[in-house]
């Protein structure tokens, strides 16, 4: 019964992880910033933070089926969009 719990609470940290590096390097591509690999560890450990706070689930939910639903419809365009790729 622990290995499933265990599994879905590091996919969900990885996952925001994962999200808090893509919201940096849109936001370095958006404004060309100078890229450094420490703001992105660090962007990803905050996505992290952010994913696993048991107060925001409520946000990352929605905001996570939503981005399902873009790649399954095939919107690419989408996926440039502010809306897609910000934490919250």
């Amino acid at each position: 019964m622990r290995i499933p719990i265990l599994g879905c609470g590091l996919g969900w940290s990885g996952l925001g992880f994962y999200r808090g590096m893509m919201d940096y390097q849109h936001t370095v591509s958006k404004y060309e910033h100078p890229y450094l690999y420490t703001s992105q560890f660090l962007h990803g450990i905050a996505g992290t933070i952010c994913y696993l706070n048991p107060c925001l689930v409520f946000i990352f939910v929605p905001k996570e089926l939503y981005r399902l639903e873009v790649n399954l419809r095939g919107m690419e365009h989408e996926k440039t969009t502010d809306k897609y790729n910000e934490i919250m």
